[in-house]
């Protein structure tokens, strides 16, 4: 039983390992990482945004591109309800929030994997998204990135 779960716990490691190391490597015809004004800002805040997404090109969590295209002209953003847990398992219910304040909260809290919410149809992957600030002490650095990826779809 030990060897099972340290086996777990090994899969898990390198997966993430993999995907701090992908944005470091060589890109993909067609990616594009993220700048690296933007990679201190989010290492500096501790976040870990980088070891799941790229600008464009698949890394494990949707592109930035795809994020901000799919919100952008949205006014709104329906966090929690049905199905949603955040990173730690907690439920929460639903409530409709401004856009940037529902992605923060989003960012914030992080989630259960499996391609949830409103990437349930298109991105289909069983690794959660971290929490990124569950005790609220960055949100003005929450919102800067939140910006800065609604921002993408505008250049």
């Amino acid at each position: 039983m030990k060897s099972i779960i340290f086996g777990v716990i090994a899969a898990i490691g390198l997966t993430v390992a993999g995907s701090v190391m992908a944005q470091d490597a060589a890109p993909a015809q067609g990616d594009v990482l993220i700048p690296a004004d933007k990679l201190a800002f989010i290492k500096k805040n501790g976040f870990l945004c980088h070891t799941c997404h790229k600008i464009e090109g698949k890394l494990v969590g949707p592109p930035w591109m795809d994020v901000s295209k799919k919100y952008k002209g949205e006014k709104t953003y329906t966090f929690g309800g049905d199905g949603y847990k955040d990173f730690k398992g907690k439920t929460h219910p639903a409530e409709t929030l401004p856009l940037v304040e529902g992605l923060m909260k989003k960012v914030s809290h992080g989630g259960n994997g499996g391609g949830i919410g409103n990437w349930k149809e298109t991105h289909k992957i069983s690794a959660p998204m971290f929490a990124n600030d569950p005790t609220g002490k960055k949100q003005a650095a929450i919102k800067e990135m939140v910006e800065f990826v609604l921002s993408l779809a505008k250049h």
